[in-house]
């Protein structure tokens, strides 16, 4: 059992290393193949002339603009997830108390306690709803631990040394945390490697397997071993024998990835509840694995709170559910200026996604905030190029394909166009067609950014749009800005100072948005 377990922690191990290593490798490709293509100017279609004009909009219904029902749904969501904490982590010790501690310890008092101990991954949770830095998420989830010794102290009938409590507490977060900032703490690969993760876990648990079987036969090798070593050597026999597997699982692997993808697609699940779900497997997972040793395969009980996340998911549905019409807001931003507009992604578009539906043209700023599984799967499967709209048709068909519906979780989803440098303006009037409200960062802005005058331009003369809300700064040309934008209706433009975006400022912001005055 001990052999198992050892193997079990470096399938583990060596699934995390891998996966890490290919998300940095398809981030960086998948950027790469995007600047190719935006770059690229495809030949105009006689078939498909772009229009001088356009028809008439269609009459809109009244979207629903109110910041009160945004901040409700935020609190609502952050309520649900942290309940979901607290139900795993109970659910966790009473197993662990009837299986692996021993049915004598169980009590209510002793099953609160534990379970508080093992919801730690909370505080992991609000940092993946809030969007924090991966700093500030192990500030909280160092706080949450010390605020759980305290509490094993208080409850203990005879307390441990302080050694012995802070390396327990260690051991249950030590492989999570190191897991999760493998694999999310990069923002060059923290939106793929989630969704590559299953796919590594599979080959590198094969590989161990494999090398597993060939120590297991070391005493009475088969002739086709000794043959193998013979001709190519120990080592290289033995890398042979790891991957060797992976032949046989490229395709089960790849299956796996496609439902993934297809699931996506077709709301199974939101991108928020499918890294909770993979986050707390991991839990559960380095839960299980020293139980092992100790127990056997009764420790496998310990996966079973897992299925709360589901069942939740499902049953919450329609507590998280938003109402009204929702509305649909564009964002525009100064290109290449990633940090600033990664930061205004994280602090205010995900607040308005409890709200309504966010669009935008796509760029390799926002890569590691908007790359979803079908995303990641498109580009493996070489079709990325098919997502890029090449004439006014094209864009008109792109828009229809919008997912404009929330999530089981009651989020809305970020719509991107990917557009060639010869399609942007027709994308940009399409999508400003279809926009209630516009959230355009101007930080840094000057008279030679001819794209971002262009999109002013537009933003001045729309008919329809209810606000406009423009962020700027210090080295913000304000001046050609407000030259740009003459044309615009009275009351149309609010202008908000976003040098810092501390908390304070993202309320503005998202109260501009919503036309909260207060």
């Amino acid at each position: 059992m001990e052999m198992n377990t050892g193997a079990i922690l470096t399938a583990m191990v060596l699934g995390v290393m891998l996966t890490g290593a290919a998300s940095w490798v398809v981030s960086g490709l998948y950027r790469r193949r995007m600047l190719a293509l935006m770059r690229r100017s495809p030949p105009p279609d006689p078939a498909q002339p772009v229009a001088a004009t356009r028809a008439p909009a269609p009459a809109r219904p009244a979207v629903m603009l109110d910041a009160g029902a945004n901040q409700r749904a935020s609190w609502r969501y952050l309520f649900a997830v942290s309940a979901l904490s607290l139900l795993i982590g109970v659910t966790q010790s009473v197993l662990a108390l009837l299986f692996i501690y021993g049915s004598e310890l169980l009590s209510v008092g002793r099953a609160l306690t534990l379970g508080a101990v093992y919801a730690w991954p909370m505080a992991l949770t609000w940092g993946l709803v809030r969007r924090w830095s991966w700093l500030r998420t192990l500030g909280a989830i160092g706080l949450y631990l010390l605020a759980m010794l305290a509490l094993t102290w208080w409850r203990s009938v005879s307390p441990q040394p302080l050694t012995t409590s802070l390396g327990w507490l260690g051991g249950l977060v030590l492989i999570p945390v190191l897991v999760t900032l493998v694999i999310g703490a990069s923002g060059r690969i923290r939106a793929v490697a989630p969704y590559l993760l299953p796919i590594f876990m599979l080959l590198a648990a094969s590989s161990v397997l494999a090398l597993q079987l060939l120590v297991s036969g070391v005493d009475d090798p088969p002739r086709w071993l000794i043959t193998l070593v013979g001709t190519v050597g120990a080592w290289p026999a033995i890398v042979l024998m790891a991957l060797a597997p992976w032949l046989l699982l490229a395709w089960p692997a790849w299956a796996i990835a496609r439902a993934l993808a297809r699931a996506y697609r077709g709301k199974r699940f939101s991108d928020l509840w499918y890294l909770l779900a993979a986050y707390w497997l991991v839990v559960l997972g380095a839960s299980a694995l020293p139980s092992l040793q100790g127990v056997g395969l009764i420790a496998l009980t310990q996966f079973i709170p897992w299925l709360w996340i589901p069942l939740v998911a499902w049953g919450l549905r329609g507590w998280l559910a938003p109402r009204g019409v929702p509305p649909t807001l564009l964002v525009l931003r100064v290109f290449q200026q990633d940090a600033g507009v990664q930061a205004l992604f994280d602090r205010v578009v995900e607040r308005w996604r409890h709200s309504g539906n966010t669009v935008l043209i796509a760029g390799t700023d926002l890569l590691s905030r908007t790359i979803d599984p079908d995303d990641v799967f498109t580009f493996l499967n070489g079709r990325l190029a098919e997502r890029f709209v090449a004439n006014e048709a094209q864009v008109a068909e792109r828009l229809r394909d919008f997912d404009l519906d929330p999530d089981p979780d009651g989020r809305y989803r970020v719509n991107e166009c990917y557009c060639f440098d010869s399609t942007w303006q027709q994308a940009l009037a399409a999508l400003v067609a279809q926009a209630d409200v516009v959230l355009m960062d101007l930080r840094g802005f000057q008279a030679r950014n001819q794209g971002c005058r262009h999109e002013l331009g537009v933003l001045a003369t729309a008919p329809h749009l209810q606000r406009v809300v423009l962020l700027f700064d210090g080295n913000t040309d304000r001046h050609t800005a407000l030259a740009d934008l003459a044309g615009a209706p009275e009351g149309r433009v609010v202008w908000v100072e976003a040098g810092r975006l501390e908390q304070k400022r993202v309320a503005q912001i998202v109260g501009a948005l919503l036309r909260d005055q207060r």
